[in-house]
């Protein structure tokens, strides 16, 4: 049987002025306190929030506590800047926002000019504080790089505690649901989580991912276990809330393919053992992925606005088995039951049924001569059974 399958993903996020409907099952948030070197407030300081990737930005200034607010926030990684007067101006780069995750951070500012810069590199508490939420978010460098035999991205999730996938190994390819469905996440029943691509559920009736998307066009799977928002709702094990890759100002993209041949696989065992060769099993997979601004010539330049992301991926797979089945020979076909040979085995067969036949005589006499034994009683002189 020869499984021929491919896969094309795209993904166009606009950035516009208009208002759009958003899902609310994967953005992240950015929460803070804007302080002085004393631990004071700072009032009406202007807080940017800026994807270093796309360069988009959204702004919003601390209240009289200091504190500011970014709800809504699609997973990636930030630079935030603080310009207050009186105070240098403060900017914090490599915040990173997981899926649905809320960053809590409280930043400090030094006195003096504005025309004054403070660099902060760091990296965001790993303990979140702000949600009660439990996962392990798995990012893209991990989906992609990691070993992964059929390219699943949902069967990475056995990286991750309390999570044991019991499905065939052999199914777990861009198209078997079924295969890649069979996990228990934190004791939870098998086949009984839930599937989101960008907040959209892809969960059928039967609880399997109806989209498996490629490796190449994930940014991340966030798996959670439990404790989530009642937003996800609608099962009675875990969650995979995966999120596709944007393209950026800068041009990305990848080429990539396996093969595998039937010389370099591995008999089975009881193959070896009857002398019968492997059956012929090449698997060919191959893909390419690539995004980035839109940006046509002399007409628009899509930079900090808008962005594609295109992802393709291709198999060939040929499964084949192989049976023993032992077949009459000519002359057991024709009945010649002269051959000394078979005169042999007949001899030697009709010698084992003749002990096996005598041996089950003999036990049956011996527990028959027991029943006799065991029901004969000695009865009192010229008395009668009681």
């Amino acid at each position: 049987m020869k499984k021929l399958r491919s896969l094309l993903t795209i993904t166009l996020p606009i950035v516009c002025a208009a208002t759009m409907l958003h899902a609310q099952s994967y953005y992240g948030g950015v929460r803070g306190t804007v302080l002085d070197q004393n631990a004071g407030a700072v009032a009406g300081a202007k807080v940017t929030l800026m994807d270093e990737g796309t360069g988009t930005q959204r702004a919003t200034l601390s209240t009289t506590a200091g504190e500011f607010v970014f709800s809504e926030v699609v997973p990636a990684t930030y630079a935030i800047v603080i310009e207050a007067p009186g105070f240098k101006k403060f900017q914090r780069k490599g915040v990173v926002v997981g899926t649905q995750q809320q960053v809590s951070l409280d930043l400090k500012l030094e006195i003096g000019q504005v025309s004054e810069s403070v660099q902060v590199t760091a990296e965001a508490p790993l303990v979140e504080s702000a949600n009660a939420s439990q996962g392990q978010v798995l990012n893209n460098q991990q989906v992609t790089e990691l070993p992964n035999l059929g390219r699943n991205p949902f069967m990475l999730s056995k990286l991750v505690q309390n999570v044991v996938p019991v499905g065939n190994p052999a199914y777990n390819r861009m198209e078997d649901q079924s295969g890649s469905s069979a996990i228990s996440i934190a004791g939870g029943p098998v086949r009984g989580n839930n599937y989101l691509i960008d907040g959209v559920p892809i969960t059928d009736a039967n609880n399997r991912a109806i989209i498996i998307p490629s490796l190449e066009a994930i940014q991340e799977v966030k798996i959670q276990a439990n404790t989530y928002d009642a937003e996800m709702a609608r099962t009675g094990g875990g969650m995979f809330n995966t999120l596709m890759r944007s393209g950026t100002n800068a041009y990305h993209g990848s080429l990539y393919g396996h093969l595998r041949r039937t010389g370099w696989d591995a008999n089975s065992f009881f193959n070896n053992a009857g002398g019968v060769p492997i059956t012929d099993q090449p698997n060919d997979t191959w893909g390419a992925s690539f995004g980035g601004k839109i940006w046509i010539p002399k007409l628009y330049d899509g930079k900090n606005k808008t962005f594609f992301y295109l992802g393709f991926e291709h198999y060939d797979d040929t499964q084949s088995s192989s049976s023993v089945f032992a077949t009459p020979t000519a002359a057991e076909r024709l009945a010649e039951w002269r051959s000394p040979l078979i005169f042999s085995r007949r001899q030697a067969l009709r010698r084992i049924t003749a002990r096996t036949i005598l041996r089950l005589q003999a036990g049956c006499l011996a527990a028959l001569r027991n029943i006799r034994a065991n029901s004969t009683r000695t009865l009192p002189h010229g008395g009668a059974p009681t």
